[in-house]
C-alpha cells in the first residue's frame, strides 16, 4: 500500500492539500483524524482553496456542518462535518443518508471516531499528528479502501 507521509508546517499546508486532493474524487468521504488543534480545519480550508473556493472557511464545531459550493472536477459541493460535540448515541440518531453515496460531493469529517462503525468501508482516512507547535505529520494511504 502506498502512503502519503508528509511532515509540514502551516506555511506548507497548501502543497499538502494539493497532494491529498489528487487522491480524492467526487463521492468520497474523507475521515480526518487528529487530536485537538492538529490542523484538521486548516487542512480542510487549504483543500477548499485548492479547489478554487474563495469564501470564508470556518470550523463547523458548534454547528456540526458547513457546506461549500465548488466547481472542481466533478465535485459540486464539499460538506465539512465536525463531530467533536456529538456523543455516540447522538451520532447513531443522526441522519447519515444525506451524506452517504453523494456522487457529486466530497464529505470531510473531523472526529470520525464518533461514528466510525456507521461509515462506509470505502471511507478514506487521513491522520494528522502534532510533532510540536509548528510541525505536523500527515499520513494517508493512497489506494482504494483505507479503513479497516
Amino acid at each position: 500500500m502506498s502512503m502519503l507521509d508528509i511532515e509540514f508546517t502551516e506555511s506548507k499546508i497548501s502543497s499538502v492539500a494539493a497532494k491529498l486532493l489528487k487522491e480524492l474524487k467526487a463521492g468520497d468521504i474523507l475521515a480526518l483524524k487528529g487530536q485537538l488543534a492538529a490542523g484538521k480545519t486548516t487542512l480542510t480550508r487549504a483543500i477548499l482553496e485548492k479547489m478554487g473556493y474563495t469564501g470564508r472557511v470556518s470550523s463547523p464545531t458548534f454547528v456540526l456542518e458547513r457546506r461549500y459550493r465548488v466547481d472542481y472536477k466533478k465535485i459540486t459541493e464539499v460538506i465539512h462535518l465536525d463531530l467533536y460535540r456529538l456523543n455516540t448515541t447522538e451520532a447513531k440518531k443522526f441522519d447519515w443518508s444525506e451524506y452517504l453515496d453523494q456522487k457529486d460531493k466530497l464529505v470531510i469529517i473531523e472526529w470520525p471516531d464518533r461514528v466510525e462503525e456507521l461509515l462506509p468501508k470505502d471511507t478514506k482516512e487521513a491522520t494528522i499528528d502534532i510533532h510540536d507547535q509548528q510541525v505536523r505529520h500527515l499520513r494517508f494511504p493512497t489506494n482504494s479502501t483505507t479503513r479497516h
